[in-house]
C-alpha cells in the first residue's frame, strides 16, 4: 500500500503533468483555435522526429534509474 507521501507526490506529479499541457496546448494556438505552426511542422513526422522522441524518453529513463540508484545507495549506507 503506498504510503501518503507517495501518494501526495503521484498527485502533485499529476496535477503538474496537466498544467503544462494545458500550458502548451495553449501556446500552440492561436485566439481562433487554429495551429500556430507552420503547415510543414505540423505534418512532420519523419525519422528525425521519431530519434528525438526516442532520446528524450531514453534520457528520461535513466534519470529515473539514476534517481533510483542513488535512492538504495543512501538506504544502505544509514
Amino acid at each position: 500500500m503506498a504510503s501518503g507521501r507517495t501518494l501526495g507526490i503521484g498527485l502533485i506529479g499529476a496535477a503538474m503533468t496537466m498544467l503544462v499541457r494545458s500550458i502548451t496546448r495553449r501556446a500552440m494556438h492561436d485566439r481562433r483555435g487554429t495551429l500556430k505552426l507552420p503547415r510543414a511542422a505540423s505534418r512532420a513526422n519523419g525519422l528525425t522526429t521519431v530519434l528525438a522522441l526516442a532520446a528524450a524518453s531514453g534520457a528520461l529513463l535513466a534519470l529515473g534509474d539514476v534517481l533510483q540508484e542513488q535512492r538504495k545507495h543512501l538506504a544502505q549506507s544509514t
